[in-house]
Formats: C-alpha cells, sequence, structure tokens
C-alpha cells in the first residue's frame, strides 16, 4: 500500500500518523514541498491515501493551487483523503468553500466535541471529549455537501467530511509531545503549556490506528 504524504515545513512531520503508516507496512513517499519537490500526481491515482499536513503558510497563497486541486479530485474521485490543519483548509479551499482570517489564534492543547456524525464516523469516533493540539490562525467554511464531525469552544469547525472518504481536520493528532515543545521554542513560547501529557499523544495514537484501518490495514505488522 502506498500513501502519498505532503509536508510544508521541515519541521512538520507526519508524526505520529506517519509512524503508524510505516509500522503497518505502508510505503510512505514524502512530497517536501518545502524542499521544491513536484506533487506527482494530479488526483491521487494510484495511492491508498492521500494526506496534506500543515504549515504556516495560507491556504489561499496561490503556489498551493495544485494542492487544493490535488485534494479537490482525490476527494472527488473516492480515494481515502486527508487534510491535516493546513490541509484541512486546502480541501475546503479546493471545494468551494472559504478559507479565512480567525478571530483569535488557537494554540494550545483543547478538548474537541463530536457530533452525533462524529460519534459514528471511525476515523473520530474515539475523541469525543479528547484533548488535542492545536495550532491556527485561520478557519474556514465547510465545502458544500459537508458533514461537521467536531468543533472546539473556539471554533466550529474542527473536523468534517465530505464524500464517503475525503476528512479535513483542523487540530494536530501527528504531532508527539516532542514536537509540540519543538513549535514552541522555535515560536519563542513557553512550551511547557503546550508539552501536555501522555493522554494527548494517545489521542494521536488512536487517530493514527483507526486511520491506518481505514487505509486497509487490519493489523500492525
Amino acid at each position: 500500500m502506498r500513501a502519498l504524504v505532503v509536508e510544508h515545513a521541515e519541521h512538520e512531520g507526519p508524526g505520529l500518523v506517519g509512524a503508524a503508516l510505516q509500522g503497518g507496512g505502508v510505503r510512505v513517499e514524502l512530497v517536501r514541498r518545502w524542499a521544491g519537490d513536484a506533487l506527482p500526481s494530479r488526483d491521487g491515482a494510484g495511492y491508498d491515501l492521500v494526506l496534506v499536513l500543515g504549515g504556516a503558510m495560507s491556504a489561499n497563497e496561490p503556489w498551493l493551487d495544485d494542492e487544493a486541486a490535488l485534494l479537490a479530485a482525490a476527494t472527488r474521485a473516492g480515494r481515502l483523503t486527508v487534510g491535516l490543519c493546513l490541509g484541512a483548509q486546502l480541501l475546503a479551499r479546493g471545494l468551494g468553500a472559504r478559507v479565512y482570517p480567525g478571530e483569535i489564534p488557537e494554540i494550545g492543547i483543547f478538548p474537541i466535541t463530536l457530533s452525533d456524525a462524529g460519534r459514528a464516523e471511525p476515523l473520530v469516533a474515539g475523541l469525543d471529549g479528547a484533548t488535542v493540539f492545536h495550532w491556527h490562525h485561520d478557519t474556514f467554511t465547510l465545502p458544500p455537501g459537508a458533514t461537521l464531525l467536531a468543533s472546539s469552544a473556539r471554533y466550529a469547525h474542527q473536523a468534517y467530511r465530505v464524500g464517503a472518504r475525503g476528512f479535513g481536520v483542523q487540530f494536530h493528532p501527528e504531532c508527539d509531545r516532542a514536537t509540540r515543545i519543538d513549535w514552541a521554542t522555535r515560536d519563542g513560547r513557553d512550551p511547557g503549556p503546550l508539552a501536555g501529557d501522555d493522554t494527548v499523544d494517545a489521542h494521536g495514537r488512536a487517530f493514527a490506528r483507526a486511520l491506518l484501518q481505514l487505509v486497509g490495514v487490519r493489523e500492525q505488522v
């Protein structure tokens, strides 16, 4: 099995999700946009998963047009497609939604609440009330026909599904404790409040395991 994973910064990799994919025998093919890599596919053909990660840039920047189009095309083709943070915004943009600056940044470890649809959605069903890591300034409207899966106190649109296998997730389940500390340090913040505890990592691993099952891997090897 093959996963196409798109990075936007050297220090923002697939983390816990990437480890789960590789542990499940999935071949992860990294596209490092920060290093000038081009996208190898316009619609995700040949991949069992298209995963687009986060980044500090705006989803509205023109050089990301191809990623928004890739996510939209992969979703419309029925491929398993997941956007995390910036990736969720790019998927929304590619499907005709609006991405715009939020009223306040959401940076820290805060709980999410699932909708009824979210509680029935295998990818996030185990995360109702879970404390997860957030780091974003922008937000988005839901794409036409999307189903809201999760919200937080600050931002209503934390996770959504579009079609059968397209997902946008605004928070960062891929980030482990070491990554959270690294991001805080790079940004000149006190890493203590963002480090969190083992439960935050546990929720990220639960998300990663659920994604692995959607890819089609039933047991990790």
